[in-house]
């Protein structure tokens, strides 16, 4: 997910310490290259080179190799670069003070990133490779390939977001290969389905640290047909970008409701995208990702660019499975493991619901299906409602289950007390839409008078003109005032909506006032959050993406949870190579609405940029998938495929089809 990728609390320690360039020409004079073959470590290839190894040395390889993200793993084959030292240099005692490797009681963890450009590699080279596949029957096949580790091995097949099955009868039967027996897919079923090979690779502490992975479409075929691969070893995954990517990455992805494991989630006519899929390790994969997580929000924002793009079908069955787990008083969970699992989360939040009810919305009036009412009104009258802080109109976060976790249903619920900021956007719109759709004059009435106060508490209560921007939240002790991303992206699509609202009653005042406050919200994101990633291939070519990271500053509420800094403040402004693409496209979007509701070429410009480097991002997936960060911080954000990433890309796909739905485009709840 980033250059700290797989790295260790004490690696991460040296990527932050650096050695200028300029003051240690007198240390090294050159790099010598280095081929890497079976056994050999990085300490014993510097003790050969070198005749010494210490912190200071590795420090110096890292820096010259940033292909290496752990160097307790590194794989036969590779060229590395061995500095070659100046004869008087004697070791890390001979560095200067500012030069040597601080011990973990110097490491300041508010200290910035260096400034010097990192590079990721991305994505993720594997320790060997599957080359060849010879099917035995129908469904059963011997796999074959080679593997530069002599860590252990379990080889598994499965189909993305499913289980891992472990395939027994591993051999290695020579140095360097392997070969297995492989079961894919039943007999006579399955045709058309990925399948994932997949050789993972686990230490004497078994603890995963890589894998080998081959992805195969199950198609008809002859017996004793064997298939060839290339090398996966320096060739890059090259994806379909935009519309054509979100399909492609949502083929593998989906699963009709009727298959999930997760008995809440057999829907008839319901369709699950499962949320995270992951190109390499990755240690939050078994959390997010082998049990089949399914999200609300994820799939709130696919079905609504589904329905842009005109897939009302589609987007149906995906709304169909949450609607029906909307209960009687509109609270629904907001994600759950549909695959070899029945967790559900206990918990319940407003933002992902508000997500919801605008696509419910945006879905009632494209088809005008009534399959919807229920719900909608179940979340308004018995949810929302009772969740509005009565002093000042805006609406509460939700609620935290009580007595579960995630294996059976809450006891009772905890009332969330704070109010966010981007929560009560995400209702305005929604409420918005349904004010201008229903037809029962009594509800559309209800949905106006929510909106307006929403509106009106969110002007008051959020805003902080001094700072140009929206405070995240609001409790009764007073203003949350932590600097998000998505308070001031998601803030400029609420004032927009207010400015199109204000020209449509003939208010030219509030409508100049609201559009000069959300290009005050564009200009604090501009200012406040812009990063860049720099990556490189497994095949040497090198490339950046320019984005948008989550916060800004050190936030109370936000820390570490693991490594040596487990249990401090994240400091967000170093963060200086994190690209969070979701938000990154909510800026793109709030550009985009900008420039359609004044006409500001600039503004057009910016939003095209930006798109450019979310569509780059997404073609470094191998299936048209998009990085939900480029920066793995535990608990917080991963490094993997996302799907609600996809759906506000999906927004911006297609300049055509948005002319085309103009009218609805303009009301769209974003």
């Amino acid at each position: 997910m980033k250059i700290l990728y797989h790295i260790s609390s004490g690696i991460l320690l040296f990527l932050i310490f650096n050695i200028s360039v300029a003051e240690s020409k007198n240390l090294f004079i050159h790099c010598e290259k280095v081929k890497i073959r079976k056994g050999d470590t990085l300490a014993g290839l510097c003790r050969k080179h070198l005749n010494k190894y210490d912190r200071s040395i590795c420090s110096k390889v890292l820096e010259l190799n940033p292909g290496i993200t752990n160097p307790n793993l590194i794989y036969a084959g590779q060229v590395i670069c061995i500095p070659v030292l100046n004869s008087d240099f004697s070791g890390e005692e001979s560095l200067p003070a500012s030069h040597r490797f601080p011990d973990a009681s110097e490491t300041k963890t508010d200290k910035p990133l260096s400034p010097k450009k990192s590079v990721a590699v991305y994505p993720p080279d594997m320790p060997g490779s599957i080359t060849s596949l010879k099917w035995l029957d129908d469904n059963t096949a011997i796999v074959e390939g080679r593997t530069d580790s002599d860590a252990q091995c379990v080889f598994y097949v499965f189909v993305p977001g499913d289980l891992e099955y472990e395939q027994a009868g591993l051999e290695k039967p020579t140095e360097g290969t392997f070969r297995v027996r492989a079961i894919i897919g039943r007999q006579g079923q399955d045709y058309g389905k990925t399948f994932i090979l997949k050789l993972a690779l686990f230490n004497s502490m078994q603890e995963r640290i890589g894998e080998i992975t081959r992805a195969i479409i199950r198609q008809p075929h002859e017996i004793g047909k064997v298939i060839w691969f290339g090398t996966e070893k320096g060739q890059t995954a090259s994806g379909s970008g935009g519309w054509k990517g979100i399909e492609e990455w949502m083929n593998i992805q989906g699963l009709d409701a009727m298959q999930a494991d997760n008995a809440e989630f057999r829907i008839p006519g319901g369709y699950l995208v499962v949320n995270y899929r992951y190109m390499g390790y990755n240690p939050d994969e078994r959390y997010l990702s082998r049990y089949g997580r399914v999200t609300l929000y994820g799939s709130s924002c696919i079905a609504k660019a589904l329905l842009l793009r005109g897939n009302i079908r589609k987007a149906e069955a995906v709304l169909r499975v949450w609607a029906n787990l909307t209960g009687p008083d509109g609270k629904i969970p907001r994600s759950a493991n549909v695959i070899g699992d029945n967790y559900i989360s206990p918990d319940v939040r407003t933002g992902e619901i508000a997500h919801f009810l605008g696509a419910l919305a945006m879905a009632r009036k494209l088809t005008g299906s009534k399959e919807w009412d229920e719900p909608i009104r179940n979340i308004v009258l018995h949810y929302i409602i009772p969740l509005q802080n009565q002093e000042t109109g805006l609406v509460q976060g939700g609620y935290n289950g009580i007595g579960s976790e995630g294996y059976a249903k809450p006891a009772g619920y905890e009332k969330i007390t704070w109010c966010s900021a981007e929560h009560n956007f995400d209702l305005f719109q929604a409420l918005l839409l349904l004010s201008r759709t229903e037809s029962d004059s009594d509800f559309r009435n209800t949905c106006r008078e929510l909106y307006l106060q929403i509106g009106q508490g969110t002007d008051r209560y959020l805003w902080d003109q001094k700072a140009g921007t929206f405070n995240r939240g609001w409790r009764p002790e007073g203003p949350d005032r932590a600097r998000a991303l998505d308070c001031s992206s998601w803030g400029a699509l609420y004032f927009l909506k207010q400015a199109a609202l204000a020209k449509e009653n003939g208010d030219q005042k509030s409508r100049s006032d609201y559009l000069k406050k959300a290009r005050a919200c564009l200009n604090y994101a501009e200012n406040h959050f812009k990063t860049r990633w720099n990556f490189r291939t497994p095949d040497g070519k090198t490339g950046s993406v320019s984005g948008y990271r989550p916060y800004d500053g050190m936030i109370d509420d936000l820390r570490y949870e693991d490594g040596s800094n487990a249990g401090e403040m994240i400091n967000w402004d170093g963060l200086t190579d994190m690209v969070w693409s979701e938000g990154t496209l909510g800026v793109a979007k709030a550009w985009e609405e900008y420039a359609r509701e004044t006409g500001d070429r600039n503004a057009e410009k910016r939003y095209q940029a930006i798109y450019r480097q979310m569509i780059n991002l997404q073609k470094l997936s191998d299936k048209g998938g998009m990085l939900y960060s480029t920066k793995q911080i535990k608990g917080h954000f991963t490094m993997g495929e996302e799907l609600a990433s996809l759906g506000w890309m999906g927004y911006l796909t297609d300049p055509g089809i948005r002319r085309k739905n103009e009218g609805i485009v303009k009301w769209m709840p974003w």
